[in-house]
This record gives C-alpha cells, sequence and structure tokens, in this order.
C-alpha cells in the first residue's frame, strides 16, 4: 500500500513531511502535530514514498501522519488567529524595547489543541528573556515559548532568490541546515572569497555540501597542486584541477599542457601523453551516396567509361594507320623507276646538258625542232611556273640596257 507523502513549511521548523491515506490536493489546509504543538499549516508539495522509504522501520518517525484535514472550525480558529498574532508580536516587541533587549520580534504562532503561543525572534547573541516572558503571561493569559531563529532561518522566512537564479534552497526543499565549513570549499578548488560562498542569510552556502561527498571520493584520483612531473624532456608543475571536466594543467615556466587522468598516467610512464592512431582512408571520400545523389553518381561513372572507350578507339585506329604507312609507301616496286625516268625525260635533267652549263644549245635545239616546245611548256609550267619567252607579250623587258661611267648617277 502506498503512502502519499506532504510537505508542509512552517517558520519555525522549515519544510516537513508528513504521510496520509487520503486524497489531499495541493493547497488544503491540514492539521499536523509538531514538536512545538499543533498547528495549522497548508500543502505545499505532493509526492508518493518510495519503497526504500516505506521499508524503513522508522518510517511513522520520518514522516509522522497528519492529523486532519481542517475543519470549518479549524479554519474559523485560523482566520480569528492571525489578528490576535499579529497583536502579539506588536506587544512582545514593544515590552522588549521597554527592557531594552536587543532582539526582533518576527511572528507568533497560536496552537490550535492547546493555551499556548510560540513566538519566534532573531537577536545577535543570546537574550536572557525571563523577564519578558513573565510580563507576557500576565498580559495574554497563555504559555508563552520564545524562540530564538538563526539568520539562516530569517533568510527561510524572508525568502529571496539565490546565485543561481533560483529560489533559496531553504524555502523549498531544505527541513533542517547541516553544518557548512571552508574545507568543502576547499575540497572543490573554489577561491576562498567569502563574500562569493555566502548566502543571502551572510553565512556559507547550503549547496557547498551538496556535491561535497562527489569531490571527497574523486579528488583523492587527481595529483596535488605543485606536484612535479617530467614530460617532453622538461619539468611540469600541476597548476590547476577540474574535476568536472577531468582536466588538469601542467606548467613548465613557458607553456602550459592540458592533460587527463589517463594521459596522466602515461606521462608519468614515460609515455607520449596519446598514442599514435592508425587512420583509415574512406574509401567512398569525395562520392555522394545519398538517396538523392545516386543519379548523379551514376551519371559520372557512365561519363568516365565513355571517355575510356573514346581513348581506347583513338589508340585502335592510330596503330591501324600506322601498320599501313610502310606497305603503302613500298606497295609499287616500280615506283621509284617510274620516278627515275620522269626525272631522265627533264630536259634539265639530262646528262648531255652538263657539256653546256647553261643549257642553250639544248634549249634551243628543242625549240628548233619545234616536237618538244609544246610538250615541255606545258609540262615546265604545270610543274616549275617557267614561261617560255615566245609567251611574253611585252618584247622590251628582255632589252639589255648598256650602262656607262656614269650609270649611277640619276638619270
Amino acid at each position: 500500500m502506498h503512502a502519499s507523502l506532504l510537505g508542509i513549511p512552517f517558520d519555525f521548523q522549515g519544510l516537513t513531511f508528513y504521510q496520509t491515506n487520503k486524497d489531499v490536493e495541493i493547497g488544503t489546509l491540514v492539521v499536523c502535530a509538531t514538536s512545538h504543538g499543533t498547528y495549522l499549516g497548508r500543502v505545499e508539495k505532493k509526492r508518493e514514498a518510495t519503497e526504500e522509504e516505506m521499508q524503513k522501520p522508522d518510517f511513522a518517525t520520518l514522516f509522522p501522519p497528519i492529523l486532519r484535514v481542517a475543519t470549518f472550525q479549524d479554519i474559523a480558529f485560523a482566520n480569528k488567529a492571525k489578528e490576535r498574532e499579529s497583536m502579539i508580536c506588536h506587544e512582545t516587541q514593544r515590552q522588549a524595547d521597554s527592557l531594552h533587549l536587543e532582539m526582533k520580534i518576527h511572528n507568533a504562532h497560536l496552537d490550535i489543541g492547546d493555551n499556548k503561543v510560540l513566538i519566534t525572534f532573531t537577536a545577535d547573541g543570546r537574550v536572557d528573556f525571563r523577564e519578558l516572558v513573565k510580563i507576557l503571561n500576565g498580559t495574554f493569559h497563555l504559555r508563552i515559548e520564545l524562540r530564538q531563529i538563526g539568520p539562516r532561518d530569517q533568510a527561510r522566512l524572508v525568502g529571496g532568490i539565490g546565485a543561481c537564479g533560483l529560489p533559496l534552497c531553504c524555502t523549498t526543499f531544505l527541513k533542517t541546515f547541516d553544518g557548512i565549513s571552508i574545507a568543502m570549499a576547499k575540497n572543490q578548488l573554489l577561491a576562498i572569497n567569502i563574500p562569493k560562498l555566502s548566502g543571502a542569510c551572510g553565512k556559507l552556502m547550503c549547496c557547498l555540501k551538496f556535491e561535497d561527498q562527489a569531490y571527497s571520493e574523486l579528488r583523492p584520483t587527481y595529483p596535488k597542486i605543485g606536484e612535479k612531473i617530467q614530460y617532453k624532456n622538461s619539468e611540469y608543475s600541476v597548476t590547476g584541477i577540474n574535476v568536472l571536466t577531468d582536466t588538469i594543467t601542467l606548467y613548465n615556466g613557458n607553456s602550459y599542457e592540458s592533460v587527463n587522468r589517463e594521459q596522466l598516467d602515461r606521462i608519468r610512464k614515460g609515455l607520449d601523453k596519446e598514442e599514435e592512431k592508425v587512420v583509415f582512408k574512406d574509401i567512398n571520400s569525395g562520392v555522394d551516396l545519398s538517396g538523392r545523389g545516386i543519379k548523379d553518381t551514376n551519371n559520372r561513372i557512365a561519363q568516365i567509361q565513355r571517355s575510356e572507350e573514346r581513348r581506347k578507339e583513338e589508340i585502335l585506329n592510330r596503330n591501324k594507320r600506322n601498320d599501313k604507312g610502310p606497305v603503302a609507301k613500298n606497295s609499287n616496286p616500280n615506283s621509284r623507276n617510274n620516278n627515275q625516268q620522269a626525272k631522265n625525260k627533264n630536259p634539265y635533267n639530262n646528262p648531255n646538258r652538263n657539256n653546256n652549263p647553261r643549257g642553250g644549245n639544248n634549249y634551243r635545239n628543242h625549240r628548233g625542232n619545234g616536237s618538244y616546245s609544246g610538250t615541255y611548256s606545258a609540262n615546265r609550267k604545270k610543274e616549275t611556273g617557267f614561261i617560255p619567252v615566245s609567251q611574253i607579250a611585252d618584247k622590251e623587258i628582255l632589252t639589255i640596257k648598256g650602262r656607262g661611267k656614269h650609270s649611277d648617277e640619276k638619270e
């Protein structure tokens, strides 16, 4: 059977959880028994008890049951008590001032089940309020209980926002205040700056204890500040440790090195802080294998294949041309003789032409015969562009003018 736990805050003892089997919603007024009497409280939180909590033998002591859900009479008593509690606070403060007591009255709480009032106050030191109690007994005709609360309780009553930006822990979930020491801040390697480590109450922040156990377990696994370590033929000193990021800072006077605990163990063994890693080349690098790019990849592969086929075809054609070239040159064995015969038919290539260096007689003989001139002229003009004299229309260009003594002078 599961029990519901109701979180009910009181000014004099903080948030306390009570158990109940009834269906009680947040905001409901309930009557609870406390160490200072029976008082009316409002439910601020609600949760189900865990199996581990219910199996504890002192479950009923840790989470006492509520007496009842507030009835109409209880609510009427609470409304009437507010005015009376305010009057009691003012009168108590006035009597304390008259007795020159350095105390500040905060609240008064009337007990529902008894003729009793609980008055809370704060003071810088111990206060002898015995004379004040006698005066208040005669004034209110009630049992008076004066309870001094500390600055943390005062901060819980006033409330506020912490350095983290959230409501103060003491106003939300803390039930009791534990001792906080400066050693907890040193264990977490925090700068010993008291104003920054203090909360709204002026005391060390309660959250310093939340992570103290984890730091206490991890701190021995790290080197001490100032420890000397040999690395890269140089002596390094440990200058900083960050437990949350697992980082150790080393300094040799010129440069810094940041390592973790595993790397520090390698350095202590004389190894490099990081072992060499084999990098494998990705054979698919540069190729888009996504669903949208597979079409582009196939097109690119087809383009490469076509280029390769064209290259092979060009090489094959080039080889065929090289194979046919020598055969075509030597296909006609008589071509060389024919060329030699045609060369001999040329009158300028005739061996008899050597008798006349200018070849004049031979040319005139051939021209005089008349049988060779036409054929020679046509062939010569066709082959060499030579024009016979008979075909020159302007004969004056053939006249040779003699030059005199002063032939070089301008005519």
